[in-house]
């Protein structure tokens, strides 16, 4: 398989599960069905696009910070940025739980990298 095939298949998981995941997480505090939606639409699309461009990012980091002795420190900015972001969409965007919303997309990416 690919790499571009590869990115696309994990593009299009990330953004189902964050979808699925957004829905169940705002459904018994969001009265109103299109909040809800779109909330989900907003969840899953930023994690189908943190997918793609979290190594580039990270790779990055790695070359600025050139921390290649203790690359885990790397993971910081990358995870501090896509974390202050996606609280902010979600913020905007007026998700009833947005810790629960955003915490599994947190924690898998600081896992992923």
């Amino acid at each position: 398989m690919t790499a571009t095939k590869q990115t696309f298949i994990s593009m299009v998981i990330s953004f189902t599960f964050y979808f699925i995941w957004s829905w169940y997480a705002n459904r018994l505090d969001t009265p109103e069905d299109i909040v809800l939606f779109r909330g989900a639409i907003l969840q899953g699309s930023y994690s189908a696009f943190m997918t793609l461009t979290f190594t580039k990012l990270l790779s990055v980091i790695i070359k600025i910070m050139k921390c290649q002795r203790y690359p885990f420190l790397a993971l910081i900015p990358p995870l501090l940025i896509q974390s202050l972001v996606i609280y902010g969409i979600n913020y905007f965007n007026h998700t009833a739980n947005i810790m629960l919303t955003i915490t599994p997309s947190i924690f898998f990416t600081a896992m992923y990298g």
